[in-house]
């Protein structure tokens, strides 16, 4: 016998809804992962470098998202009164190789245009060769363990 129509209806609909649901639930589930792995995340500043005419700074920080990821070196270029986000650097992100490659530093070449050192052992990810007009440009050294080694700023 074959099943009456209005059965037929009720149950595209009751399908219908519980696909609606399921696409809700894993959508929300998704956002709710995002949303709790960022608020996870920190930022400490190891260091800030001004611009020659204080309209920028690079911001040079540790970023640690929880036990299951390992702290990273990243590097942020921010206007001069900006503050730093809780994100992921802007310029420059890199992890320490497991302790080999301690830290980066910063020196300004002119308002609008700086080279980032960092250890040639660093796992580099992130790279960016311009920012908001300023070009940035990486140099990396076996031999470079902090930013105390950075050269003098040059015009």
């Amino acid at each position: 016998m074959p099943m009456p129509l209005f059965l037929k209806n009720l149950l595209l609909a009751l399908l219908l809804l519980a696909g609606v649901l399921l696409g809700l639930l894993v959508a929300g589930s998704a956002l709710a992962l995002w949303a709790f792995g960022e608020a996870m995340c920190g930022n400490e500043v190891m260091a800030e470098y001004p611009s020659p005419g204080n309209q920028h700074r690079v911001v040079v920080f540790q970023r640690d998202c929880g036990a299951t990821t390992g702290f990273s070196t990243q590097a942020s270029l921010l206007d001069a009164d900006e503050a730093l986000g809780n994100e992921g650097g802007n310029l420059f992100v890199s992890d320490t190789n497991h302790g080999a490659a301690p830290a980066v530093s910063v020196v300004w070449m002119g308002e609008r245009a700086l080279v980032l050192r960092h250890h040639a052992a660093a796992r580099v990810f992130k790279s960016v060769p311009k920012r908001d007009g300023v070009r940035i440009s990486y140099e990396a050294d076996a031999g470079f363990s902090g930013p105390g080694e950075a050269p003098e700023r040059r015009p």
